[in-house]
């Protein structure tokens, strides 16, 4: 929140007239701004009913202890961040702590720890140790510009991690935990989706497979990111997509092989309620969207 200018009239403090001088001297109001990192701006981004996708990267990681990925270039104060990790191994990913260290001029240095990511949901696979966490922050400039995430250093395993910014997110209805729901299959070529539920929607899917090279989603969905581990390794692979909410199943994705473990999570990201509180589906859809009985033409 900008600060306020306040003036004491001899009574009580009251807010004051900000004012600015341009190349005349002129006089005129100035409005005050704030910076996220790109421009300065009035206020900070108002909230969609689906916030969009405005950056995503992902990467694997071989026979690490830690894996880094940076944030996608252009992200802005008030950008909501998704960052998704799946591994295989033994140890169970978590968020590395970040140290901020206080500037001289405040006082001694003194160290302190804070974690920017909100908590997460670890997801395993069994038999095998097929690890999914989420978390997902509010991003502003002393988040850094990085995710870490602690991994397996087993030379048989290997890490996915992916981060997604999204803009104009409603950021007071953020969840303390990501996860909406996750569902899992074995020895599977395609698996029938979960429900959506509102906002956007957005489809994790996890594999540990040999073979695996590629999916294809369900009609309606967009901004797809994937990202593969090593063709022949049992390796983990990661494909993610999105698509608006929806009351029931938006279809089924199918992978290019067969795969001895599968995981698929959901992750709703917060927009602007809808104001007459019902929720949105895609028109068209078998379940949901039926002609003459629950969505009708005018």
């Amino acid at each position: 929140m900008p600060n306020r200018a306040r003036v004491w009239d001899g009574r009580e403090w009251r807010d004051g007239r900000l004012s600015a001088f341009g190349h005349q001297d002129q006089e005129h109001a100035a409005e005050p701004r704030i910076f996220d990192g790109s421009q300065w701006r009035a206020s900070r981004p108002t909230p969609v009913e689906f916030p969009p996708v405005v950056g995503s990267l992902a990467a694997s990681f071989t026979a690490v202890d830690t894996a880094t990925l940076s944030l996608p270039a252009g992200v802005r104060l008030g950008d909501v961040v998704v960052s998704v990790c799946a591994s295989y191994g033994t140890a169970t990913p978590t968020p590395e702590r970040r140290r901020a260290r206080r500037a001289a001029a405040a006082g001694p240095s003194v160290e302190t720890e804070f974690d920017p990511l909100r908590a997460g949901y670890v997801m395993t696979l069994d038999p095998t140790k097929l690890h999914l966490k989420t978390s997902m922050f509010e991003w502003t400039t002393e988040k850094g510009s990085a995710v870490t995430w602690r991994v397996s250093g087993a030379r048989d395993t290997n890490a996915v991690v992916m981060n997604i910014v999204y803009r104009q997110a409603d950021t007071s209805r953020m969840p303390a935990d990501p996860l909406v729901d996750y569902t899992t299959a074995m020895g599977v070529d395609r698996h029938q989706l979960q429900p959506g539920t509102d906002h956007q929607s957005l489809y994790v899917a996890v594999a540990i497979s040999r073979e695996l090279t590629g999916g294809r989603w369900p009609a309606g969905f967009t901004n797809t990111i994937d990202s593969f581990g090593v063709f022949g390794d049992m390796q983990v692979h990661m494909l993610a997509a999105h698509t608006v909410g929806t009351p029931s199943s938006p279809g089924v994705l199918q992978l290019d092989a067969t795969v001895p473990e599968l995981g698929v999570a959901l992750i709703t990201v917060p927009g602007r309620a809808n104001a007459d509180g019902h929720g949105v589906w895609i028109l068209g859809d078998s379940a949901a969207s039926t002609l003459g009985t629950s969505t009708y033409l005018e």
